[in-house]
């Protein structure tokens, strides 16, 4: 199998500037919202499960990471954020 990593994020950052990276990066939401339109397009009957799940994962992830970063922008807290993207060819 072969492998590809990939260091999305690695740094140290305020809680607005990380606030402002994770929320750009769940908003990939946009992509399977429009993967979701295409299919309604071709098929009015297609219930989109895969795409429906995993916008309603990824806005789940979005409020949880609102949540807990909201509070510490006023501060002056340093965050650390480490994000990997794993590739595999199986």
């Amino acid at each position: 199998m072969q492998e590809l990593q990939i260091d999305l994020i690695d740094g140290n950052f305020t809680a607005s500037d990380a606030m402002e990276i994770i929320t750009s990066v769940l908003d990939k939401m946009n992509f399977h919202k429009l993967q979701r339109l295409a299919k309604t397009e071709r098929d009015h009957a297609d219930p989109c499960t895969f795409e429906n799940e995993r916008i309603a994962a990824l806005q789940s992830e979005k409020d949880k990471a609102i949540s807990f970063l909201g509070p510490m922008i006023k501060g002056s807290e340093t965050l650390s954020i480490k994000s990997e993207i794993k590739i595999n060819k199986n």
